[in-house]
């Protein structure tokens, strides 16, 4: 019985709109009921270099172009005014433009909403000649979203302030070359609803540029600078709704005006050249570079706001420039910096210190050019307030990537673990793409949880797809490996885990026994979590009774304190010992009944 050729053509064209066109053209074949119900189907994915496959050297065959053209002219024809929803054009070197652009209005007429075209070519056999859209594309009223990809370039100049897409929500540019009719804020202003927009692999037309819009909502831009310099004079942020900016370019010399006040995550890429990054290191007032480079602390100051916040190493080098003005970031939850060895971590300090209730922090790497400014964060110099930023900083889980095995790196994990108060959980991973100097190179990721004095373990568990294979690595292994990160002081405890690298993926049964063992764990912690927090609020009950005990009655509370603690030494005469403290607990009771109440709870 055939099930599907059961279906309703609206079900059948619906499954067939998952397809390529060439794929869903395949299915012509099958009978006649089939013949044409791909060219009902509301979206079109057509790709040139799909329909020429899989035979190398068939685009260069006599005629074979001409019969890529003509299939798509069949469709759009047998097509005829039907709705469409969805219009993909993949197209390279060699099609004839004029068909390409009557294609694109053909979908443009009938209401299509959702735009994608990749045209690497150029408009004629002059390789100085610039394809040009149709203008029918800038005054759409159905288009939704746009999407132009390009090596050649894409050209938006010549419609000029004739453009006007009053429903487009998503435009996507990807060319190194972006010819606009005006300057980016006058090009913005055509598209009323804008709520994405991204720009990769462009050079500003313009030295000064400003990214306006009230619309906007997500923001990415991947520059390389003004055409003409490197460095661009002026980039503003206008844009009051925006809550995701994904922002990559050289430092501009201003940052004139960052209206950002709903951003919520931000990605910030800086590039910098030789001669900037030697400037930051050695700044001179009296240089213009070193004084253009301060402006950014206008732009980092417009990202106050950010819940999570990504930045390059670059970036974090040019943040040095002003530590004494960087802005504090009370909503930030998470923290993520992509380290280099040549770069530095100058800026870490202040950063940590104004960042007061981080949770987690994700750092891309540790090795990092040294400085003497950074040795308050890392152990890379000694110094006597090493590690005094770790010390006020709240984060609870540190995640660490591209770990390389090297002893520096491992000092730093263990003065990490040392140094941060509330840190939980660690995790880190090793560089996939170097060799690393483990004794195991096989493990590739090892976790730490932090547990109480009384729960401490000397048994190293090794997890391989939820199986222990101790004879892959022998319990000295583990535990000698584990000494390397241990911290030195008695303050914070943690168990090590390990899971190698290079296994065979696992069977179901043992992917489900993994969960079994993840979910158990993860049930224990959460429990030793909330015994241990049961426990830290009944100690606060007890000093808050002790001391308002103390305010009122000196000399009663210092004997019974000095009792207490003789209690606990090992002093031979304990009966007596035990017989005077309960004495005064006994008066204590008398004096202060709730208090006695929460006491005797306490040490239950």
């Amino acid at each position: 019985m055939d099930r599907i050729g059961s279906l309703p053509n609206d079900v059948i064209c619906h499954i067939l709109s998952f397809l390529t066109t060439k794929e869903a053209g395949l299915t012509s074949i099958l009978s006649k009921r089939w013949r044409n119900l791909f060219t009902l189907v509301p979206s079109l994915d057509i790709d040139d270099s799909v329909f020429l496959i899989p035979e190398e050297g068939k685009r260069e065959r006599d005629g074979i172009l001409e019969s890529f053209m003509d299939f798509v002219d069949r469709v759009l024809a047998l097509q005829g005014d039907t709705h469409i929803k969805k219009f993909s054009l993949k197209c390279k070197t060699g099609i004839d433009t004029d068909r390409v652009n009557l294609w694109i209005c053909n979908v443009l007429q009938r209401g299509v909403k959702s735009l994608e075209l990749v045209l690497d070519f150029h408009g004629s056999d002059d390789d100085n000649y610039m394809y040009f859209l149709p203008d029918e594309m800038f005054v759409s009223t159905k288009l939704v979203e746009l999407s132009l990809r390009s090596e050649f370039g894409v050209d938006w100049s010549r419609r000029g302030a004739d453009t006007f897409l009053p429903m487009l929500k998503t435009l996507t540019f990807e060319s190194t070359w972006i010819l606009l009719c005006e300057d980016l804020e006058v090009f913005l202003s055509a598209f009323p609803v804008l709520e994405e927009f991204h720009m990769a692999d462009i050079q500003w037309p313009q030295m000064d540029e400003s990214v306006s819009s009230q619309s906007l909502r997500k923001l990415t831009i991947y520059a390389s600078g003004f055409r003409d310099f490197r460095n661009p004079k002026s980039i503003s942020f206008d844009t009051p709704n925006l809550v995701y900016l994904e922002y990559s370019d050289y430092v501009a010399a201003d940052y004139p005006k960052v209206n950002l006040p709903d951003l919520a995550e931000a990605v910030l890429d800086l590039k910098l050249n030789g001669h900037d990054i030697l400037l930051i290191r050695a700044p001179n007032d009296e240089d213009d570079v070193s004084l253009r480079l301060r402006n950014v602390w206008k732009l980092i100051t417009g990202l106050r706001n950010v819940q999570r916040l990504i930045i390059s190493a670059e970036t974090l080098e040019v943040l040095s420039l002003f530590c004494e003005s960087m802005p504090v970031f009370n909503n930030l939850k998470s923290l993520h910096i992509i380290c280099d060895a040549d770069l530095g971590w100058q800026a870490m300090p202040v950063l940590l210190r104004n960042c007061p209730h981080v949770e987690t922090l994700v750092l891309e790497g540790l090795l990092h050019y040294v400085t003497d400014k950074c040795g308050d964060v890392c152990d890379c110099i000694s110094r006597e307030d090493k590690g005094r930023s770790l010390l006020s900083c709240p984060v609870k889980k540190l995640e660490i990537r591209e770990f390389q095995g090297t002893v520096r790196e491992k000092e730093m994990i263990r003065h990490f673990l040392e140094s941060f108060p509330c840190l939980d959980e660690m995790e880190v991973y090793a560089d996939d793409q170097k060799a690393t100097n483990l004794e195991v190179n096989r493990i590739f990721k090892i976790i730490a949880h932090k547990v109480d004095e009384e729960e401490v373990s000397t048994k190293t568990v090794l997890l391989l797809y939820g199986k222990l294979f101790s004879e892959s690595m022998s319990q000295t292994q583990m535990e000698e490996i584990s000494s390397q990160f241990t911290p030195r002081n008695n303050k914070n405890k943690y168990d090590f885990f390990y899971i190698l690298h290079g296994a065979p993926p696992p069977t179901q049964e043992m992917s489900q026994d993994l969960k079994e063992q993840l979910d158990a764990a993860k049930t224990k912690l959460a429990e030793l979590n909330e015994e241990y927090k049961e426990r830290q609020r009944r100690q606060r009950v007890h000093d808050a009774m002790f001391d308002g005990i103390v305010d009122q009655n000196t000399m009663i509370a210092s004997a019974l304190k000095a009792r207490q603690s003789a209690a606990e030494s090992e002093a031979s005469n304990d009966q007596e010992k035990k017989r005077d403290f309960g004495a005064l607990f006994e008066i204590m009771a008398y004096l202060s009944p709730d208090f006695a109440t929460a006491l005797t709870a306490t040490w239950d």
